[in-house]
């Protein structure tokens, strides 16, 4: 059986976060794989290996109360390795929020995620809720 194209992972990735499958979305990672957030938070800076990663993403979750959603507008394919993401996001809690894009690029190897790089559109408002 042939092996998933690298866009074809990152569709399935971002499948598991849409639907809040977070044991999905960590299944699909290198053990020692990296995710990185842009800005100044608790979220952001390079968060290596499976359990940092869930790490980042329970907090995520934490943090908003369960608000937090992001859907991916496009996803192309950058090289045989590689997905260029364009993604919405939206959250609330209490005296912060969130409704902005974000971009990312995503490695991925051997039918696994890699690296995982995000920005944000607006860096302070990302920052501000997540502080």
């Amino acid at each position: 059986m042939a092996e998933d194209s690298a866009l074809e992972v990152a569709k399935k990735a971002w499948d598991c976060w849409v639907a809040e499958d977070l044991e999905g979305f960590l299944a699909l990672w290198e053990p020692g794989g990296v995710w990185t957030n842009s800005g100044q938070s608790q979220v952001s800076g390079a968060h290596k290996g499976v359990d940092a990663i869930g790490g980042v993403a329970r907090t995520v979750f934490e943090v908003s109360g369960g608000t937090f959603k992001a859907v991916p507008l496009e996803l192309a394919a950058s090289g045989d390795d590689a997905v260029l993401g364009y993604f919405h996001m939206e959250a609330e809690r209490p005296g912060a929020s969130i409704n902005q894009n974000g971009l990312q690029r995503i490695v991925i190897r051997n039918g696994k995620l890699v690296t995982l790089d995000n920005v944000y559109c607006d860096g302070a408002e990302f920052d501000a809720f997540f502080a």
